[in-house]
């Protein structure tokens, strides 16, 4: 069977997890211009041996050092919106989180990232593109709720852009708790919900405490079924699970 030629909906695709060899090599390029500085670009493909989740975030970091501009950040957007138009993806949400740099505020980021999918609706007919910003649970409490708020702020520009919020990063010495202000504030201003939960193991009571919060997706849910009890709240509330 030909895989590629099926329509496909992707509905868990980070921005900068979603770029390719080819993509990486570019953005490089426009970055050091051909210089060995910077990001070696085999750093970030995945290898042989699958890397733990603490390896898995360190390799998002080289595709940030090549996203930190907006010249370069809208390249990475437009490619990888061309990428999943190629292997047939008619409708996808792209998920990424605002970041300050040295040469972009966070607003800078968001909109950059508006910008880009608001082109390729002309350069890409082929593929519906919606966005999901996304709350780092790394970055602290703060920093949640004011990507919530910018959020909201972008979303009066391009109110059919952006559909949801995501939480997500790495989930260790956080606890969702800090969080869900950010995220009601989110739900109560229309925004849907995904969340990544039950990525690490040993995570029952957090995991239930998130599903009691409420949510539209869930992200990898990965050991849900450490206990029966948030498996069966997991099928009782008829939660969708998506995976990256």
């Amino acid at each position: 069977m030909d895989y590629k030629s099926i329509p496909k909906i992707e509905l868990h695709a980070h921005l900068n997890g979603s770029l390719s060899n080819k993509n990486i090599l570019e953005l490089h390029q426009l970055k050091y211009q051909g210089s060995d500085q910077g990001v070696n670009a085999d750093a970030y493909k995945v290898q042989k041996e699958l890397p733990d989740l603490t390896q898995c975030f360190a390799k998002f970091k080289y595709a940030h050092d090549l996203t930190d501009a907006p010249e370069r950040l809208g390249r990475a957007c437009e490619n990888v919106i061309r990428d999943f138009q190629e292997d047939n993806v008619v409708y996808l949400e792209l998920r990424t989180t605002p970041r300050a740099t040295e040469y972009m505020s966070r607003e800078t980021y968001l909109i950059t990232v508006c910008e880009a999918i608001r082109k390729c609706e002309k350069t890409c007919p082929g593929i519906l593109v919606k966005l999901i910003p996304s709350i780092d649970r790394s970055k602290g409490v703060q920093v949640a709720e004011e990507n919530v708020q910018l959020t909201r702020k972008i979303r009066e520009k391009y109110p059919d852009l952006i559909v949801g919020i995501d939480l997500s990063g790495n989930p260790e010495n956080t606890v969702f708790r800090d969080f869900r202000k950010a995220l009601q504030a989110a739900r109560d201003c229309g925004l849907k919900l995904a969340l990544h939960c039950a990525e690490t193991a040993g995570s029952v009571s957090e995991n239930l405490e998130m599903l009691e919060f409420g949510m539209d997706r869930m992200g990898h849910g990965t050991f849900m079924d450490e206990s029966l009890e948030t498996w069966k709240m997991l099928l009782e509330k008829r939660i969708p699970v998506e995976c990256c």
